[in-house]
């Protein structure tokens, strides 16, 4: 059986080789319904591209770069499948590296990256300094930042609207009689934590309740963060009645914690969790949490960085996506 070539696709699609070639490039030239018929007819056809001779021809590998800062969080599991489902629609590989949350591990993935030629990063930040960025927007290639983004530098990015996110998890609880109401946070450094406590602090003053900031933990990143941060607040002679958590990972030790010491949730403290990770509603006691539509955020991630591969424009694009609140047995009316 012969190859399928770019000639039959544009054959069968009725349209020039010249589009063909631009609609599977992911152009920004070609229409919507165009490259959707020769996306559809190429994948009916079983067309495969010649990578090594595209490669020739453009300078460019056909591969994409993915950073993130722990694969074992099933966020950022579920993250990178849905990078690779779009970076497949325009036939493009990814390599993932991730960073443990680690400066020096980051340096050292964007090092991998720069010297695999990939044609362009997808990267979660680690964002204790910025310095690896900083080169990383000298060195020319395109990126788009995923999840987090510097409010002191200029790049691209796709995030997710954390301060609507750290609102609704606690209005939420305020709604449902809570007042004393603890958050365990991630590190103040990263993005993503600042703009959930400040969803955080909003509910409060909306609803004209005093802030107690000794409720406030910062620097969970784990399970076994939240796990240490809860128990030295239910020790406590009046401990919260409720606990917002930077993230699902953070809330499954926090909840933990709450069951070793003999507390039933949500009777005795609710939890609400972050990203809405798939095991967050099979868990033994569901878990409320605020849900990232992590399909559309490496879809449109991926979208991004495309237009900028192919792209001579300087202007950079950025993206704020909002989010829902998932309401489940861990944080229901006492």
């Amino acid at each position: 059986m012969s190859q399928v070539t770019m000639r039959d696709v544009a054959r069968v699609a009725g349209v020039s080789v010249n589009t063909v070639s631009r609609a599977l490039a992911g152009k920004p030239d070609v229409s919507p319904s165009t490259r959707a018929k020769v996306l559809a007819v190429a994948e009916r056809l079983g067309y495969r591209p010649n990578r090594l001779a595209r490669g020739l021809r453009s300078n460019k590998t056909g591969t994409i770069g993915v950073i993130v800062t722990d694969i074992a969080n099933p966020y950022f599991g579920a993250l990178v499948k849905g990078v690779e489902r779009t970076a497949r629609e325009f036939d493009l590989n990814i390599i993932l590296q991730d960073t443990n949350e680690n400066y020096a591990c980051e340096k050292e993935a964007i090092q991998v990256m720069l010297a695999e030629r990939v044609d362009g990063l997808l990267i979660t930040p680690v964002q204790t300094k910025t310095e690896t960025i900083e080169k990383l927007k000298e060195s020319g290639l395109p990126f788009v930042l995923l999840g987090r983004y510097f409010d002191n530098l200029e790049t691209n990015y796709v995030v997710t609207d954390d301060i609507q996110g750290g609102y609704l998890a606690t209005e939420h609880l305020i709604e449902h009689g809570h007042i004393r109401i603890a958050m365990i946070n991630g590190p103040v450094y990263i993005s993503s934590a600042k703009e959930r406590f400040e969803g955080y602090k909003k509910a409060f003053a909306h609803y004209g309740i005093e802030l107690d900031d000794s409720l406030v933990s910062t620097g969970a990143i784990t399970m076994a963060d939240g796990y240490r941060a809860v128990k030295a607040l239910i020790r406590r002679r009046r401990r919260p009645t409720a606990v917002f958590c930077y993230s699902d990972f953070v809330a499954f030790g926090v909840m933990g914690a709450i069951r070793e010491a003999g507390l039933h949730i949500p009777d005795d403290i609710a939890v609400v969790g972050y990203d809405d990770v798939e095991i967050s509603s099979f868990w033994e006691i569901p878990l409320t949490s605020v849900r990232i539509p992590r399909e559309e955020l490496g879809r449109e991630a991926v979208k991004i960085l495309v237009n900028k591969i192919n792209s001579e424009e300087k202007t950079y694009l950025k993206k704020k996506i909002p989010v829902t609140l998932m309401e489940r047995a861990s944080s229901k009316c006492r």
